[in-house]
């Protein structure tokens, strides 16, 4: 069988001008860089993905991840793990729209889904992540992106929403439109549209869970409707995370806060985030 599968004939799958405001970011504002590529390859006719990750622990980690999500169909299917890259299907489908009803259901299914999956509970004083807050919190004072003021108000309401232990598990970390595809409906197979989540790294495992949703409402999802959402994935069968919700959202915005800055996207940092904590 004659196939040309050399670096020659794969796409990568980042645009040119893509590539020079990532290259613009590492040489000019950001501390780290995104080393993580993604390329399409055509095999027997048929396009895959190929994502090579900085490390061979990181795409370890997310190939145990999608593996225990296997026949599911809410990834692409791992084809192959090599040292620190994967090869995946690739999926078919339309865009995920955030201001359709119908997908938002979806995605509440989604997400409970993975909630439900070998969930955890530990006392959120032996978790680690008040310390880690109280450091994001005083670095982004020191580095000027927050004033005494606020920090010292996050650190207050922190206090006051933190929950005694933590429900942590499977979460899906970046949730933004473009890492979800809708299916097409098969009324032969008797299949409905299905989300797809396309973004694999982004499915980790181990998070305090609503990690996702409070990451989708520094993008696309409204504040007000952050527990709306979280209703709709517990009335999907996911655990009720009603009592920890204030407090994931806020060490996810300051950390995510955190991230940006140091990625040189500060472009993505607005006061309304902060705000909308308080």
């Amino acid at each position: 069988m004659k196939a040309r599968l050399g670096s020659l004939f794969q796409k990568n799958a980042h645009s040119v001008p893509r590539r020079l405001y990532f290259e613009w970011l590492r040489r000019w504002r950001g501390v780290f860089e995104k080393r993580q590529r993604v390329y399409f390859v055509r095999i027997g006719g048929k396009r895959f993905k190929r994502v090579v990750f900085g490390d061979s622990a990181l795409a370890e980690d997310v190939a145990d991840a999608l593996g225990m999500f296997s026949g599911a169909g809410r990834f692409p299917d791992l084809i192959h793990r090599h040292e620190n890259e994967l090869l995946l299907e690739f999926v078919e489908g339309r865009p995920f729209d955030p201001a359709d009803s119908s997908d938002r259901a979806r995605l509440a299914a989604f997400m409970a889904e993975l909630w439900r999956r070998s969930p955890g509970e530990m006392p959120r004083d032996r978790s680690g992540l008040d310390q880690q807050l109280d450091v994001d919190l005083r670095f982004l004072l020191d580095a000027g992106v927050l004033d005494a003021a606020r920090r010292h108000a996050l650190a207050e309401r922190a206090a006051a929403v933190a929950p005694e232990t933590i429900l942590t598990g499977y979460d899906y970390v970046d949730p933004v439109a473009k890492n979800f595809v809708i299916t097409s409906e098969s009324p032969g197979l008797k299949l409905a549209p299905t989300l797809v989540a396309i973004d694999v790294e982004s499915l980790r495992a181990g998070q305090p869970l609503g990690v996702g949703l409070a990451q989708a409402s520094l993008r696309w999802l409204a504040p007000g409707d952050v527990p709306v959402m979280a209703s709709q994935v517990a009335e999907a069968g996911g655990p009720d995370i009603d009592a920890q919700l204030d407090y994931v959202r806020l060490i996810t915005t300051v950390g995510w806060t955190k991230r940006k800055f140091l990625q040189g996207k500060t472009n993505f940092i607005r006061r309304e985030h902060v705000d909308a904590l308080l």
